[in-house]
C-alpha cells in the first residue's frame, strides 16, 4: 500500500517536472518561433557562458539588432530571462551571458583575494558585446557600427556602464561602435569611477540613446550617502542623477521622459579626443526593491518602450514585432511553468525515498519504528517546552546579522560577535558549574536525576566551548582561496554557529527534562547501527543525484530549470561540486541538529508540521518583514546597511521551510534523524553554491 502511495506521488512530481518545463520552454521560445540554444565561448579573459535567442527567419542572411543581457552580483544570466523572452518574441536577437565566476562562466587567470570586484562585472557585459559584434547575424550600418543594445541588473547594469565606456575608447581606433543603446537597470555609476571619472563615463555616451531604471527603494544604489537601504529620489536628490539628464540648473526633469543631453567633450590625458555629441537619455522612477527590478511587469514595460524607441526606424521587421505593446508580456507564464517544475522537484524526493529504501542494501535505512518524544504535563515543563519553541523561533532571527556579516570591514557587526562570544563564555562558566554541582550530588541520588543533569551540563560545556572558538576565528570564514563562495560563506557560518547552539538546547531538553522522565535516544531518532547511518547517507546521495540527472535532462533538452525569482534550482560545472564538499560539513551540522529539534519537538503535536515550519522560519520571516516594513513604511529599514543578507532571505526562508518539511516526512518513512539530515545539506548546499559568484581561481596574496 505505502508503496503504491509512493509511486503515485512519484508520478505526479515527474509529471509536474515535465509539464511545468515543457509549459516554460513553449514561453521561453515564443511558441518555438525562437529558436534558445545554450553556449560557450572563449574570451581573452576566459569563458563566457551564454543562452542565445534567435527569432525564426533571422541569421547571417538576415542580420537584426542584437540585445545582450547580463546579470547581477551572485546570481546568474536566467535572472534575466523577462527581459531575453519579451525582446526576443518582439524580434530581436538576444545573447543573455553568465559574467564571469559566476553560473557557468569563468575568468581564467588567477585572481588575488580582494581584487575579484575588479574582474568579473568590469569586463563581462564589454567582452560579450564584442563576441555579439563580430556575429555575422549582427546588424550593423554601412560604417560599419553595430546595432547592439545592452541591458542589465545590478553589476550586470554596473558592467553595461563599463561596455559603453570601453566601446567608446575602442572606437576612437577603429572608427565605429558596437553599442548603439543601452539601460542600465538598478545600477547607477557606483564604482565604476574606479575606472574613469564619472564626467568621463558620461562624455564616453556620446549621442547613444541611454538610460537606467532606478529604483525608490533599491538597498543599494542611487543615492549619495553610499549604499544603504533607504529611499532615493535619483532625479531630484542624486548628483550623478541629475548630470545623467542634463540637469545642470533648476530645470524640471521627469521619469519615463527622454530628454536631449549634451554628453560633453571627451577628455583623456588633458586633451579633448572627441567632441560633445547629444544623446537621449531617460530614467524611469519606479516603487519597487533592488531584487523586484528582475521580476516586474512594470520594468519589463519601460526595457520594452526603451529599445523600441532607440532602435526605432532601425530595422522593421515583417511581423512589425518591435511594436508590439510593452504592455504585452508573457514572460511570467514561463516563470509560472519554472515554478511548476520547482515544486515537482522537491515532490520528488519524499516518494522516491520511500521507494528505493524498500529494498536491497538501502533498507537499512528504515530503521524499527520508535515512540514519540511525550509532550510534558507538568506545568512548569510545559512553559520550558514552548519557551524552547520560542527560542527555536527567534534565535536565527535575532543573530542573523551578527553571523552573516562576518567581514571585517563591519566592525560593528564583529563587535556583535565579540558580545556574543563573552555571553557564551558566561554561560559555559556556569553550566560548568552546574556540571560539578550534579556531579557531587550525583552519589547521593538513587533516582539517576543529578547524574542526567551533570551529562547534560558537562556535554553543554564542551558544545559551547567549540562555539566560543569558532567565535574567536570568525574571521577565517571571510574569503579566501578555500572558501571561494562568498555568500555561501555567510551561511556556513550561520548555519554552524545555529547548528551548536540548537544543540545545546537538544542537549539540555534530554538530559534535564526527557531523560529523567524516561525518554531514550531511541525516541529522538538518534540510537541506530553504523549501518543505518551509511545506508541513509547513501540514500540521500542517491536521491539528490538522480534529482539533479532529471534537472540536466531537462535543461539540456529544454532549456529550462527549475526556479521562482531568485529562489532556483541549477546545474552546476565539476567546481561547484568540491565547493559544495567544502562548505558540507557546517551545513550538515546544522540540518542534523533541525532534524533531532524538529522531530523530538513536534511529533507529539497534533499540529507538528505547522510548529516544524514556524519554529524553523517564523523568526526569520517576521525580521524580514520589519525590515522592509521599516523601511517601506519611514524611508529607512532597521538595518539599514544589510541589504545584501536582506534580500538573500528571499532564498534562506523557502530553503528552510522546504527542509523543515522533509525533516518531518522523511523522519516518518525511516524512523531515524539522519536520512533527512543527510539529504538537507547535500541539496541546499549544492543549491546554495551553484546559485551564487564561485570564484574558483581565486588565490590569497
Amino acid at each position: 500500500m505505502e508503496s503504491r502511495k509512493a509511486l503515485k506521488s512519484l508520478a505526479i512530481a515527474l509529471v509536474l517536472i515535465i509539464l511545468g518545463s515543457i509549459f516554460a520552454s513553449v514561453i521561453n521560445s515564443d511558441f518555438n518561433s525562437v529558436k534558445v540554444s545554450q553556449l560557450s565561448f572563449d574570451t581573452e579573459r576566459g569563458t563566457l557562458a551564454a543562452n542565445l535567442y534567435m527569432p525564426k527567419g533571422a541569421g547571417p542572411d538576415n542580420p537584426r539588432p542584437v540585445i545582450v543581457l547580463t546579470h547581477g552580483y551572485l546570481n546568474s544570466k536566467e535572472m534575466q530571462d523577462a527581459t531575453a523572452v519579451e525582446m526576443s518574441r518582439r524580434g530581436f536577437i538576444v545573447l543573455v551571458v553568465d559574467q564571469y565566476d559566476h553560473g557557468l562562466s569563468r575568468w581564467s587567470a588567477d585572481i588575488p583575494n580582494g581584487t575579484e570586484l575588479g574582474t568579473f562585472w568590469v569586463f563581462s557585459m564589454s567582452d560579450a558585446v564584442t563576441y555579439a559584434y563580430n556575429q555575422p547575424y549582427t546588424l550593423k550600418d554601412k560604417d560599419g557600427n553595430g546595432y547592439i543594445g545592452c541591458s542589465g541588473h545590478s553589476m550586470g547594469g554596473l558592467s553595461t556602464v563599463m561596455a559603453v565606456f570601453f566601446d567608446e575608447m575602442q572606437s576612437l581606433q577603429s572608427g565605429h561602435r558596437m553599442i548603439y543603446a543601452a539601460i542600465p537597470e538598478s545600477a547607477d555609476f557606483t564604482f565604476t569611477n574606479n575606472v574613469a571619472p564619472l564626467e568621463t563615463i558620461l562624455a564616453s555616451y556620446g549621442n547613444r540613446t541611454m538610460g537606467i531604471v532606478s529604483g525608490h527603494y533599491d538597498e543599494f544604489f542611487f543615492g549619495n550617502n553610499g549604499e544603504g537601504m533607504f529611499y532615493k529620489d535619483f532625479i531630484n536628490n542624486s548628483v550623478s542623477g541629475a548630470m545623467f539628464l542634463g540637469k545642470n540648473d533648476d530645470a524640471e526633469r521627469k521619469s519615463g521622459e527622454f530628454y536631449d543631453v549634451p554628453s560633453g567633450d571627451l577628455v583623456l590625458d588633458g586633451n579633448t579626443v572627441r567632441e560633445s555629441q547629444v544623446g537621449k537619455h531617460i530614467v524611469y522612477l519606479v516603487n519597487e526593491t533592488h531584487a523586484q527590478n528582475h521580476f516586474s511587469v512594470t520594468v519589463e514595460s519601460h526595457i520594452i518602450d526603451f529599445f523600441q524607441t532607440a532602435f526605432k526606424g532601425v530595422y522593421t521587421l515583417d511581423r512589425n514585432l518591435v511594436n508590439m505593446a510593452s504592455a504585452n508580456q508573457v514572460w511570467w507564464l514561463k516563470e509560472a511553468g519554472n515554478f511548476v517544475a520547482l515544486i515537482g522537484f522537491f515532490l520528488f524526493f519524499v516518494p522516491f525515498i520511500t521507494l528505493v529504501t524498500k529494498k536491497g542494501y538501502l533498507k537499512n535505512a528504515v530503521t524499527e519504528e520508535v515512540s514519540v518524544v511525550p509532550l510534558p504535563k507538568k506545568k512548569f515543563e510545559k512553559v520550558i517546552y514552548w519557551f524552547v519553541v520560542l527560542v527555536y523561533t527567534i534565535l536565527p532571527a535575532s543573530l542573523f546579522v551578527t553571523l552573516t556579516n562576518i567581514d571585517e570591514m563591519f566592525v560593528q557587526v564583529a563587535d556583535s560577535i565579540k558580545l556574543l562570544r563573552a555571553i557564551m563564555i558566561v554561560f559555559a562558566v556556569i553550566m560548568l558549574l552546574i556540571g560539578i554541582i550534579s556531579k557531587l550530588n550525583s552519589s547521593k541520588d538513587s533516582s539517576g536525576r543529578f547524574a542526567s543533569y551533570a551529562m547534560g551540563a558537562f556535554i553543554t560545556t564542551a558544545i559551547s566551548v567549540i562555539d566560543i572558538l569558532i567565535l574567536f576565528k570568525f574571521k577565517a570564514f571571510a574569503q579566501s582561496a578555500y572558501f571561494n563562495s562568498t555568500t555561501s560563506n555567510w551561511y556556513a557560518f550561520l548555519n554552524l554557529n545555529l547548528g551548536l547552539l540548537f544543540a545545546i538546547i537538544v542537549v539540555m531538553m534530554y538530559y534535564f527534562i526527557n531523560k529523567p522522565n524516561g525518554v531514550g535516544l531511541a525516541e529522538y531518532g538518534l540510537k541506530v547501527k553504523p549501518v543505518s547511518i551509511f545506508a541513509a547517507f547513501l540514500t540521500a546521495a542517491i536521491t539528490v543525484i538522480v534529482g539533479y540527472i532529471i534537472l540536466f535532462i531537462i535543461n539540456n533538452v529544454l532549456n529550462v530549470d527549475f526556479r521562482i525569482w531568485t529562489f532556483a534550482v541549477k546545474t552546476f560545472k565539476s567546481e561547484h561540486f568540491i565547493t559544495m564538499l567544502k562548505y558540507l560539513p557546517m551545513f550538515f551540522v546544522f540540518y542534523l541538529v533541525i532534524s533531532i529539534s524538529i522531530n523530538a519537538t513536534t511529533r507529539a503535536l497534533k499540529h507538528g508540521y505547522l510548529v516544524a515550519i514556524l519554529s524553523t522560519i517564523g523568526g526569520l520571516v517576521l525580521w524580514f518583514v520589519y525590515q522592509y516594513g521599516t523601511f517601506f513604511i519611514t524611508g529607512k529599514a532597521h538595518w539599514s546597511n544589510s541589504g545584501m543578507i536582506s534580500i538573500g532571505l528571499l532564498g534562506l526562508i523557502p530553503s528552510l521551510l522546504i527542509a523543515a518539511i522533509f525533516t518531518r516526512k522523511i523522519f516518518e518513512k525511516t524512523h531515524n534523524v539522519w536520512t533527512a539530515a543527510f539529504l538537507n545539506s547535500m541539496l541546499f548546499t549544492m543549491i546554495q553554491v551553484a546559485n551564487t559568484i564561485l570564484l574558483w581561481n581565486l588565490v590569497n596574496p
